[in-house]
C-alpha cells in the first residue's frame, strides 16, 4: 500500500512489550485454520496463489522434488487438489500472469497455466532460490547459490521467457529478490544488501546490512525490512543514492530470522510474522516493533507467507500451516 502514516514512524526504542495472554502459545487474533500434510520433507515455499480461473489456493513444495496444491475450501482429507513430481530439490516458486516458475538446482522450470505447456529455463548453477517478476517489463528475475542474477524476458514470438541479461556482484549465494519499481534488491549470504537500477542493470548501491546471511526481504510502506541468521529486523529507507537505516529490532539473545511476511490482522492492522530458528514464529507490530507474541512450533519453521486474512508456515517435517487472524 502506498499510504504514508507511518513514514518516519520510526524510534530507536525497541519493542519489547510482552505479548498478552496466556503463556508462549497464544497470540491474540490468531487461529489456527488448517493442518496440511503431504510433503515428506521440508518444506521451502508456502504461497498463496489466485489461478487463472480465479480460485484462491496455497501452493507449497520443497525438498521432497514436489509442488502441492491445496485448496481451502474443501473437505479436510481432499484439501491437496495436486502434486507435481518435479524430480529436483525445489529452492522457490513464483505464480505470476499465468505463468508458473519453479527453481531447482541449476535450472527453472516454467509452465503455461492456461495451456500447461512446460520448458526450462537454463542458465543458473546450483539452487535457485529467489524468482520475482517484473510485470511492467513482462520480466523475471532469479538468483541463488551461484551469486549472479539472471533477468528472464517474454518472447511472444516463441511463446517462451528468454534470458536477457545477468547481473552480478555479490561475493555469497542470493536468498530473496523483491523489486519496488524499476529498482531491484538482492538479499544474500555475504551480509549484504544490493540495489540495482532496472533501467541500467548496473548495481547502484552496496549496502553491509547484516552480520550474518540477509534471509529475506520485505518492502513495507516506503521502507525495505531485512532480517538475518544474526538476528536482527532492520528497517531501510531508499534515499537515492543510499540505502539509509531507519531502525534496527534485535529479536532476541542468539535467535536467527529464518524469514518474513507482512500480513494485516482482522482490525486492518500491519504485523510482520517473523520465522525464527528456535521452533517459533514472532509477531512485531508494525511501525512500533512491539511484540505481539509468539507461536512455539513442535517443529522448526522454515517460511512464513501471507494471505488475505491469513498466513501459513512451512515447517522442517513436510508440515504446512495455515492461521487467520480473527
Amino acid at each position: 500500500g502506498n499510504n504514508n502514516n507511518y513514514r518516519g514512524g520510526y524510534s530507536n526504542r525497541g519493542g519489547h512489550g510482552k505479548g498478552r495472554g496466556g503463556g508462549d502459545n497464544w497470540v491474540e487474533g490468531v487461529d489456527k485454520l488448517a493442518e496440511l500434510h503431504g510433503h515428506k520433507q521440508l518444506v521451502r515455499v508456502v504461497t498463496l496463489v489466485t489461478e487463472p480461473t480465479g480460485r484462491q489456493v496455497i501452493y507449497s513444495a520443497g525438498q521432497d522434488r514436489s509442488v502441492r496444491v491445496w485448496d481451502l475450501s474443501l473437505p479436510k482429507n481432499q484439501q491437496c487438489t495436486n502434486c507435481v513430481t518435479i524430480g529436483e530439490d525445489v529452492g522457490s516458486v513464483l505464480v505470476a500472469s499465468g505463468w508458473l516458475f519453479v527453481g531447482i538446482p541449476g535450472r527453472i522450470k516454467c509452465w503455461n497455466m492456461s495451456d500447461n505447456s512446460q520448458f526450462d529455463l537454463n542458465g543458473h548453477r546450483g539452487q535457485v532460490h529467489s524468482i520475482v517478476a517484473y510485470t511492467e517489463q513482462g520480466m523475471v528475475f532469479s538468483g541463488g547459490e551461484d551469486c549472479g542474477i539472471l533477468a528472464w524476458k517474454f518472447n511472444p514470438q516463441t511463446n517462451m521467457f528468454e534470458q536477457v541479461g545477468a547481473m552480478h556482484g555479490h561475493g555469497g549465494a542470493i536468498l530473496q529478490l523483491e523489486v519496488v519499481g524499476t529498482l531491484l534488491f538482492s538479499a544474500s549470504m555475504d551480509g549484504t544488501v544490493r540495489v540495482w537500477d532496472l533501467n541500467s542493470a548496473q548495481c547502484v548501491h552496496t549496502c553491509q546490512a547484516h552480520q550474518q546471511p540477509v534471509m529475506g526481504l520485505l518492502v513495507w510502506e516506503q521502507h525495505l525490512l531485512s532480517c538475518s541468521l544474526d538476528g536482527t529486523i532492520k528497517v531501510w529507507t531508499w534515499n537515492a543514492p543510499n540505502l539509509d537505516l531507519t531502525y534496527t529490532h534485535q529479536v532476541e539473545h542468539n535467535v536467527g530470522v529464518l524469514g518474513m511476511c507482512g500480513s494485516l490482522n482482522a482490525k486492518q492492522q500491519p504485523v510482520l510474522v517473523s520465522a525464527c530458528n528456535d521452533n517459533a514464529i514472532r509477531f512485531f507490530e508494525l511501525p512500533s516493533f512491539n511484540s505481539l507474541g509468539t507461536l512455539k512450533q513442535r517443529k522448526d519453521v522454515r517460511c512464513v507467507d501471507s494471505g488475505p486474512g491469513m498466513f501459513f508456515a512451512g515447517h522442517s517435517d513436510g508440515t504446512v500451516r495455515v492461521w487467520k487472524w480473527v
